[in-house]
């Protein structure tokens, strides 16, 4: 019984610190990103991309200038590279940036083909 609690107790203590690690290393990623990819359509160029923690997950949404919005799918930061997935007019769409301190630049995935995407911490 003592060796049974001993590891629930231990399980615990590592639970604990391994999300305090994923959620320091996350830090760097969470907040508001203004973006710009100018060769994308009109509408689509500038914007923001919003990201937060829910429950130890990265979550978030892309703001188009006009205000509408679109939840994030998939969204990971590991090794200073985010990857995010959204869908656009019900096409499927990656960005995969690196980030460098509040600045980012990356790709967007489109089906015209890869385009540049730039961006800054607010």
């Amino acid at each position: 019984m003592k060796k049974l609690f001993l590891f629930v107790l231990f399980s615990g203590i590592i639970s604990l610190a391994v999300s305090a690690t994923v959620s320091k290393n996350n830090k760097a990623i969470i907040g508001e990103w203004k973006y710009e990819v100018q060769q994308a359509p009109y509408g689509y160029q500038k914007g923001v991309i919003a990201i937060s923690e829910k429950e130890g997950k990265l979550v978030g949404e892309v703001k188009f200038e006009d205000g509408y919005k679109i939840a994030l799918k998939t969204v990971s930061y590991e090794k200073g590279e985010l990857k995010v997935g959204l869908y656009i007019d019900y096409e499927y769409i990656e960005i995969k940036a690196k980030v460098d301190g509040k600045k980012m630049k990356g790709t967007v995935s489109s089906p015209e083909g890869p385009l540049s995407l730039e961006a800054e911490k607010k």
